[in-house]
This record gives C-alpha cells, structure tokens and sequence, in this order.
C-alpha cells in the first residue's frame, strides 16, 4: 500500500488493477457506467446524464468525503489500459460501531470477469486490518445471484431477505433485498494478504 493525498485512502495494487481515490479527471471513464441504466437501477443516484453531473458527482459524493477524512471509494483502474472501470469502497464507515458496508460498481464491459470477488477481498482486508473493523456487511438485490455466490465464496453469511423502498425514476418501488454479513473473527486475515 502507497499513500495518497488523502491518508486514510490508501493506494493499493494487485496483478491487474490499481485502486486509488477517485479524481475528477475519471469523469470520462466513470461517465460510460454511471450513464446506463442499468448500472446505477438500483444505486441511490440517477442515470447520469451528461459528464458535468459526473464532475459534480464526483465532487460531492467522493471528494468532499475524502476532505473530511473519510473512507470511500477507490477508483478501479486496469493496468492494462490505465482506464477507471468502476469504483469499490466501504460505505458508512462506524468508527463507534467498527463496521461498514462494502460497495462496487463496475462498466458492464468488464462483467462477468470475476472482478467484484477479486476486489472485494483487498477491501475486507483493509476494512479489517487497515481500519480495524470487527463485521463488514453488503445488500445485494434478490435478482442477483452472482454476487451472493461472490459474498458466500468470500466467506460472508446470508442474515436476512428484506423489502427495501427506492426511488427509481419517478417512483418508489419495492425491492427484495438480501443482507450478509462477514465477521473479523470468522475472516482469515492472512488468506488475502501477500
């Protein structure tokens, strides 16, 4: 891990991918996925519709939490190509409660390539040593199935199925929600570590 401008947001890199905070230069690359709709369906924002609301995105959502010294998402950038081809982060960091939920969201070019699994595990394990969390949580919608075989296959437990309300588009809708849930003690610290 490298230090970047915002301390608590450490650089990391694996064999393939960089992940690095996010900046407003990745306005571009992060354009291509937040713009479709089905990548952000169920995300709490609106289908991006032009890249000046992603600059403002950007500035308001990530920037603005790293200045306040907050976790938050990493840029994912391949190494082959040095391109943005999602984000991946802990989301409501509890300093009190020592948990968080993890998040990604990745250009559905790179679908499918196992990505999510291979990134999460450099998140639980800065979520658990870095940040010294004991349990990290994740939502998954019931439509899903791939990212609950990624959760389980990284040793996160089902808790429960819920009804969760969103605002998508212009109306509220109702989805089926599963919460997971991955302990520090259940979490083999060294399994991901190099």
């Amino acid at each position: 891990m490298k230090d970047s401008i915002y301390p608590q947001m450490k650089i990391i890199e694996t064999d393939k991918y960089i992940l690095r905070p996010i900046c407003v230069e990745d306005a571009i690359s992060m354009f291509e996925y937040y713009s479709q709709d089905k990548v952000v369906k169920y995300l709490p924002i609106k289908t991006h519709k032009s890249i000046v609301e992603t600059k403002r995105f950007i500035r308001n959502y990530f920037i603005n939490s790293y200045k306040k010294g907050n976790v938050n998402h990493w840029a994912i950038i391949d190494k082959k190509n040095n391109k943005l081809i999602g984000n991946i982060g802990l989301n409501n960091v509890s300093n009190k409660d020592k948990e968080a939920e993890i998040g990604i969201c990745i250009n559905p070019i790179y679908w499918g390539n196992d990505i999510a699994t291979d990134l999460t595990k450099y998140s639980l394990m800065y979520g658990f040593k870095v940040l010294n969390l004991e349990k990290i949580t994740a939502t998954t919608y019931e439509e899903n199935p791939r990212t609950r075989k990624s959760l389980e296959s990284l040793g996160f437990k089902y808790v429960k199925t819920y009804d969760k309300k969103m605002k998508i588009s212009n109306s509220v809708k109702t989805i089926k929600c599963d919460k997971y849930e991955l302990y520090r003690k259940n979490y083999i610290l060294s399994r991901y570590l190099d």
